[in-house]
């Protein structure tokens, strides 16, 4: 069946009544189709012609046995159970949720979100569902990999302080500026060394060998993981406490505790340049330990940071401060009871350290 005729500013549901009765197929609308259409049809398929009148009205239709339903393709439409179908889409690459999120808002009415897998049920009518399946073709794709490198490190208050500027002199053009959040970016040295394995943190590293010799900083992980892009990597480098718990009723218990520093960063890819990153150090210290007690200090921040690809990022800001006891003695006079309180000398000393993450992203080629 073909249409041809003029319809100048005329009643949606006009426009309709005449598709009947040159095609003799019937149409049944529900009270949403309203509206006016100015078209003209020169010989046109039936259903190009009715997409056509529907299309400015953002209505929907499905053919049922041998007449057309119509409607908006909303839920709450009285027609839409009539005019959907239900199609399930199982996915190859990413999960349900991520692909929910990526996906138009267009859509929310329609899919069913599962908490976990990879399938997404959608439905709607089966204009929208082809439109969905196309969508969902183009967000299912090989995950972009990143290769996520830090150095997470612990330099002395008072080297930074001395060295002022000149410790990153070898990666900035002077002193960077520190926002808020406690991080700045720096880039790499040359624009044609943006990979990772550049002298970026080979000089850094040197730098912080230098420190650590002189007793002013502690490397404690150089991690380089490889992540999937909006994968969460997690690094631990520390120790794992056991100590036992006895309450005054009851049986006793083993607990653990995770002593030491732990980085997580989640890398997502925003373009063929940019990354975000999501990163949550922490670094805890046993301050106290004796039979039955652990105090162990916790230092942690939560950030979401933006590098250009091969650019490196520091945060900072986390402070870890240790009490040293220093005892000093006259030989011999220092060790006689009494005696000794006048021949022996105990100071302490407070030291500060400023907790350094260096990060930085480089966002693979597929099939790399």
């Amino acid at each position: 069946m073909r249409v041809s005729t003029l319809f100048h500013e005329t009643d949606i549901r006009e426009a309709l009544s005449e598709l009947i009765m040159q095609t003799g197929i019937n149409i049944i609308y529900d009270d949403t189709v309203t509206g006016t259409v100015t078209l003209d049809l020169d010989d046109v398929p039936f259903e190009q012609a009715l997409e056509m009148i529907l299309m400015g009205g953002g209505f929907s239709y499905r053919k049922v046995d041998d007449y057309y339903l119509v409607g908006l393709p909303d839920p709450r439409s009285s027609v839409f159970q009539e005019m959907a179908v239900t199609e399930t889409v199982e996915l190859n690459y990413v999960t349900a949720a991520d692909a929910a999120e990526l996906l138009p808002n267009f859509y929310s009415d329609f899919i069913q979100i599962p908490s976990e897998g990879h399938a997404l049920t959608i439905t709607a009518p089966p204009e929208i569902i082809e439109r969905f399946k196309a969508d969902l073709e183009a967000i299912d794709t090989t995950q972009q990999e990143v290769v996520v490198q830090a150095v997470i490190t612990e330099v002395s208050t008072e080297a930074l302080d001395s060295l002022g500027g000149g410790f990153l002199e070898w990666s900035t053009d002077g002193m960077p500026d520190w926002d808020s959040d406690g991080f700045f970016s720096i880039a790499s040295p040359s624009s044609d060394t943006v990979a990772l394995e550049t002298t970026l943190f080979g000089n850094l590293e040197a730098e912080l060998r230098a420190l650590e010799e002189d007793g002013m900083a502690e490397i404690h992980a150089n991690p380089k993981i490889r992540t999937a892009d909006r994968n969460t990597a997690d690094l631990f480098v520390g120790d794992t406490r056991h100590i036992t718990l006895t309450p005054e009723e009851g049986t006793s218990r083993l607990e653990t505790v995770d002593v030491g520093i732990a980085l997580q960063v989640t890398p997502r890819v925003l373009d063929n340049d940019r990354v975000q990153l999501e990163v949550e150090p922490e670094v805890s210290h046993v301050t106290d330990e004796r039979d039955q007690d652990l105090v162990v200090r916790r230092s942690e921040i939560a950030t979401t940071i933006f590098v250009e690809d091969g650019q490196t990022a520091v945060l900072a800001g986390m402070t870890v401060e240790d009490i040293l006891e220093q005892e000093s003695k006259v030989p011999i006079l220092g060790d006689i009871p009494l005696l000794r309180l006048f021949f022996r000398e105990t100071t302490e000393r407070v030291r500060e350290r400023e907790l350094l993450v260096f990060i930085s992203a480089e966002i693979m080629e597929k099939g790399r």
